[in-house]
């Protein structure tokens, strides 16, 4: 009682409470710090380090005018809307000046995928979770690399640490970017695609006639959002030397030639096997542009290679006059590292595998039924057997083909066409007589500007031969083509004003898109998600199933609409 009455029960019980506190704060922290440390321990361990390099500097110069920069033995020149890139000398010169030279326009690159990367993993676990996913499945891939890749890479990341940030440096940043084949077949929806194709048709029974070839490839991004296409020359001290059309902080080649007239482009594929420890498609791709003298020659590396991913790699040969598909499984498999096309006049192929190899093969089926590979293929196939004798404005016009499977009418901007305004390269090639045709962009439409690939690439001292450029499409200066501008601005201010919570508001503003250009995909997702918010339940079906037969390959996006409709049907 006196105990009590002087207070000591309660007292004892509030040092047991503040113990207890002080017990769950202390084991707090301390699962805090391991949690930390495991954390820091992960980023270490997956972390990319790239070797040990000494790159002595060179001496920085601007021209005049300011459309040219000059580092040691190489150079960045601006050309109409292309950039021309010209590198020379030894791995590390190549790296340092490839860094310092287009620092500013892979800025510009990265910022672009930063923002679809955000709005594609839109919650902030979900982005978290695919980051470490990736650091894991990536650790040390870039083993698989040559040295002199490796050496190379390391001096551009040295030449510009701010490619790094996020818990990433600046060599791991820049091999992702070199894996994106691997890294874009991860994902559920297809945001990458590709076609190419090779026609060498005879003039006549004793003139054998000119290996031309077509080439475009797709981003899924929006129409003025494509990155700047670089052409660039490379000059690998005891290299073939090539041309190669991409774009900045891009070591690999997904579309190139060398000065033997071997050229290599990469369509990306999806089959069931997993990832494999190997190299990242477009170094396999470079490799054989600095190493392959013939067909064969190029053929034999493409399939000895450690690949990480599949894919399709057009072969051609300009000095031969002929040109196959190689379809390469990951597994360095003989039946999974197939050849097609030999010894026929035209090939052409897009993202999807056609050998006996991948016939049951459900991604590689998935691929072709459901993204727009087959109907491309289709329709290449069409375009290609009424050819006659081509030329390139011929090829020029296929790429621009706007038109489904027997000529039906698609619409413009549809992604099953062949120019579907997503095109982020696209080029003409006369393999035989070494000229390269680049478009300037937008997409297809611009003018395919002509480079001498002989002087590009130190075939002939002699004069420059006035090269003709291809003139823009048409279309370009139609009231058509600006009715679609129109239509997509219209487009993004509907979807900032639902964002907003003014849905009447965006409702008009999409009316006003789809009068201008009633076939645009993700004009009738924006409508479907309108006149849901409004509660038109009819309306949102009708928009949401159009969408659905507008948009092939965004697997993730189908299915959360079909969840959509199934849930307003119900």
């Amino acid at each position: 009682m006196a105990k009590l009455a002087l207070g000591g029960g309660p007292r004892n019980s509030d040092n047991a409470m503040f113990a207890l506190l002080r017990a769950a704060l202390a084991l707090l922290g301390t699962t805090f710090v391991l949690v930390a440390l495991l954390y820091s321990g992960y980023l270490n361990y997956t972390d990319l380090d790239g070797p040990d390099i000494d790159v002595p500097a060179e001496r920085f110069e601007v021209s005049e005018s300011g459309r040219e920069l000059h580092y040691g033995r190489s150079h960045l020149a601006r050309d109409g809307k292309l950039w021309l890139l010209h590198l020379e000398g030894s791995p590390e010169q190549i790296g340092d000046a490839r860094g310092r030279l287009s620092a500013r326009l892979f800025e510009q690159l990265d910022e672009l995928v930063a923002a679809r990367v955000d709005a594609r993993y839109g919650a902030w676990l979900e982005g978290w979770t695919a980051t470490m996913l990736t650091r894991w499945d990536y650790r040390d891939a870039d083993r698989h690399l040559d040295e002199v890749y490796r050496r190379e890479l390391a001096a551009m990341a040295q030449a510009m640490p701010e490619a790094g940030g996020g818990r990433i440096g600046a060599y791991h940043r820049l091999f992702l970017y070199q894996s994106f084949d691997s890294l874009v077949s991860r994902l559920d929806d297809v945001i990458v695609e590709g076609a190419a194709f090779a026609v060498s048709r005879k003039r006549s029974a004793a003139e054998p006639g000119n290996l031309l070839i077509g080439r475009s490839l797709w981003f899924d991004i929006d129409h003025d959002e494509a990155p700047d296409r670089i052409v660039s020359v490379v000059c690998l001290d005891g290299r073939y030397p090539f041309v190669s059309v991409g774009w900045a902080g891009q070591i690999g080649v997904v579309t190139g030639i060398n000065a033997r007239g071997i050229f290599v482009a990469l369509d990306p594929a999806r089959t069931d096997e997993p990832l494999e420890d190997g190299a990242p498609g477009p170094i396999v791709l470079r490799r054989v542009l600095e190493e392959a003298d013939t067909l064969e020659h190029a053929v034999e590396i493409l399939r000895a290679a450690s690949l990480r991913t599949s894919g399709i790699v057009l072969v051609a040969d300009g000095v031969q006059r002929k040109a196959v598909f190689v379809e390469l499984g990951a597994r360095q498999r003989e039946d999974h590292r197939v050849v097609r096309g030999e010894g026929e006049p035209v090939v052409w192929a897009t993202d999807h595998m056609l050998r006996e190899a991948f016939e049951g093969d459900l991604q590689n089926d998935w691929v072709r039924r459901y993204t727009s590979s087959g109907y491309r293929y289709e329709r290449l196939g069409e375009l290609l057997s009424q050819a006659g004798d081509v030329d390139p404005a011929e090829l020029v016009s296929v790429l621009r083909d706007r038109r489904g499977t027997k000529g039906a009418d698609l619409g413009l901007g549809n992604p099953n066409a062949l120019e579907n305004f997503a095109v982020a390269q696209s080029v003409v090639v006369d393999a035989t007589a070494m000229v390269l045709w680049v478009a300037e962009g937008p997409s297809a439409l611009g003018r395919f500007q002509a480079f001498d690939l002989s002087r590009l690439l130190g075939r002939t001292d002699a004069p420059a031969v006035p090269l003709d450029d291809l003139p823009p499409d048409p279309l370009f200066f139609t009231e058509e083509y600006r009715d679609f501008i129109e239509a997509t601005g219209a487009i993004t201010h509907a979807r900032k004003l639902l964002s907003r919570g003014y849905p009447e508001r965006a409702l008009g503003s999409a009316q006003v898109a789809h009068a201008l250009a009633p076939d645009v995909g993700e004009l009738h997702r924006l409508l479907g998600d309108i006149e849901r918010e409004l509660g038109h339940r009819d309306e949102a079906i009708a928009h949401y199933r159009r969408y659905l037969e507008l948009v092939p390959g965004r697997r993730r996006e189908q299915v959360r609409v079909e969840g959509i409709i199934a849930e307003l049907e119900g």
